[in-house]
């Protein structure tokens, strides 16, 4: 999936149970886990604008 031109991922997770964000923005990758995959959906792009924004 992609929001605001960056790339992001979102899979369930067995253990512990949920599902994983991860945002990957040149060498640099970082993930979440949340509890829904809504919430998932969310914290990630939520991380991309905060990003987006610092780099403005």
């Amino acid at each position: 999936m992609k929001h605001r031109g960056i790339s992001y991922w979102v899979a369930e997770i067995g253990f512990p149970q949920g599902w994983k964000w991860t945002v990957r923005q040149d060498r640099t990758v970082t993930v979440g886990v949340c509890a829904t995959r809504a919430d998932a959906v969310r914290q990630a792009q939520t991380f991309i604008d905060a990003i987006m924004d610092w780099a403005a």
